[in-house]
């Protein structure tokens, strides 16, 4: 570690004390005391969203041929962004109005100073007015859904506004969005010791929540008039929470029979998650990352993206643990083959129609995740919809036949290629082999081994060929997980995660 990180990791050490500290200055009319504020700029300046969004200015002026401007505002990114911290610190809504009141009566000098304000423009109605101008300046650069916000609008009128938006520009405006959002929560990161940062191996746990639009009224069949927020769409609570139809019969009530729906937005979290769930203390479980949209739109989508963007800010890649709405029911090519590219594993569970036999590659089956001889017993293929589906064993029986599956396991050779391809062996191949098969010379001790009496009528590479068969990628890419699924250790990972997650 060099000189400049240890200054920066005592400086975030300081700063994480001094946020922590609950002096947050009193009630929401009390003076902001100067370390709070120098405590926020810090935050800001750490993030670098500042300068980012002065480049992507830049780039948008460049876009449409635009001039730089007038004249400097009497706020900038940086003060605003800073105003912004601050209340957030204190717990209070991020009101233009809060902003307004905080400059004119709860910062001093020597704050207004450091923000660049002028500290002789005191009055609470131009601050007003200045803050919301330089607020929506800001949002205007990352706004993924520009249109009017101060009026209900007709569904004709609607449509004029959606038809009127670029589709690039969105993508571009929704991808600075989670940027933004992913830098701050990469400053509250930073608020760990290095020390006890580094414990975390990147086992990360990713869920969606809903998020209210303002107001209880959403676009419905039955009103000419669309909702206030009209990008925002119905979440339901089943399913993908996506809504099928347009909108319950009502605003938010329940479908006579139907589930209850809620007319906003979704937050995907992707929540740090332990290493070993026996020793889960070694670390804060913090937000790595995060994205926002409709719900039950692009699942896959805001996963990948939430999951590169820790990566791409330096976190190690370990288990990715996910309810069924993203493992294993996204396409695999627009999300579990893109998290294995950046270096996770996967950690998910199975509907009752997804047990068994689910895939086959080579002569191998793959059952519940992984890969295994084509001659395993029936009795262990089907041991967890004998359990979960027919309930004709308990789960004692089930668990005992789970570990009983081991034995019967391929094995990788040797770890992926640059490309995703992994050599696995036979479980009678090699010297570590688990099982003994006509097909195959023993090797090493043959101690302990379960032993194939019938061999394949027709068999496959991985019975006849001598070493080991290579795996592509997309081989059973939809289902694969590397813990034993039903195991102790996938047992653990799993329902710690899950249960880590929903406590947040």
């Amino acid at each position: 570690m060099n000189l400049a990180d240890s200054a920066r990791d005592a400086a975030d050490e300081a700063l994480a004390r001094l946020v922590c500290s609950g002096d947050l200055g009193g009630s929401a009319k009390a003076a902001i005391p100067d370390r709070m504020v120098e405590a926020a700029i810090t935050i800001v300046e750490a993030t670098g969203i500042c300068e980012q969004l002065a480049a992507w200015r830049a780039e948008d002026r460049v876009r449409e041929h635009k001039g730089s401007g007038g004249r400097p505002a009497s706020l900038n990114d940086r003060a605003v962004m800073v105003l912004l911290v601050l209340l957030a610190l204190e717990h209070a809504p991020l009101l233009v109005s809060r902003m307004a009141e905080m400059i004119a009566c709860r910062l001093s000098g020597r704050p207004k100073a450091l923000l660049g304000i002028d500290s002789e423009e005191t009055k609470e109605k131009d601050w007003y007015d200045r803050a919301w101008r330089q607020v929506h300046s800001l949002l205007a650069v990352i706004d993924p859904f520009p249109g009017p916000r101060n009026r209900l609008l007709t569904k004709a009128e609607w449509a004029d506004v959606v038809s009127a938006r670029d589709p690039d520009d969105a993508a571009r405006k929704q991808d600075r969005l989670e940027w933004v959002c992913n830098q701050l929560l990469e400053a509250t990161m930073r608020m760990i010791p290095r020390a006890v940062r580094r414990h975390w191996k990147g086992n990360t746990c990713i869920d969606a929540t809903p998020v209210a639009a303002f107001g209880k009224r959403g676009t419905t069949k039955r009103s000419n008039l669309v909702s206030i927020e009209p990008d925002a769409a119905w979440y339901v609570r089943e399913g993908d929470h996506r809504d099928q139809g347009n909108g319950p019969d009502g605003e938010g009530k329940k479908r006579k029979g139907g589930p209850k729906h809620l007319w906003g937005w979704e937050a995907t979290l992707a929540v740090m998650s332990t290493n070993n769930p026996s020793d889960p203390d070694q670390f804060p479980y913090l937000v790595a990352a995060m994205g926002f949209g409709k719900p039950g739109h692009d699942v896959s989508g805001h996963g990948v993206r939430a999951f590169s963007s820790i990566v791409e800010r330096g976190h190690p890649a370990g288990h990715a643990i996910a309810d069924r709405a993203y493992f294993p029911n996204s396409k695999p090519e627009d999300l579990q083959l893109p998290l294995r590219a950046l270096g996770y594993d996967l950690v998910f569970d199975y509907r009752e129609d997804q047990l068994g036999v689910m895939e086959s590659y080579a002569g191998a089956k793959q059952i519940e995740g992984a890969w295994y001889c084509p001659q395993m017993p029936q009795s262990l293929v089907d041991a967890t919809v004998d359990f979960r589906v027919n309930k004709t064993i308990d789960e004692a029986t089930w668990r005992q036949r789970i570990e009983q599956r081991r034995a019967y396991l391929l094995r990788p050779k040797e770890s992926a290629d640059a490309e995703g391809h992994v050599p696995m062996r036979c479980p009678a191949a090699g010297p570590n082999a688990t099982a003994l098969c006509p097909l195959k010379k023993p090797l090493g001790n043959m101690s302990g081994r379960v032993r194939i009496r019938v061999t394949p009528d027709h068999p496959d590479k991985v019975c006849t060929n001598k070493s080991s068969v290579s795996f592509q990628p997309t081989a059973g890419a939809k289902y694969a997980q590397s813990l034993h699924y039903g195991g102790p250790a996938w047992q653990a990972m799993y329902s710690t995660a899950r249960n880590t997650i929903e406590g947040f």
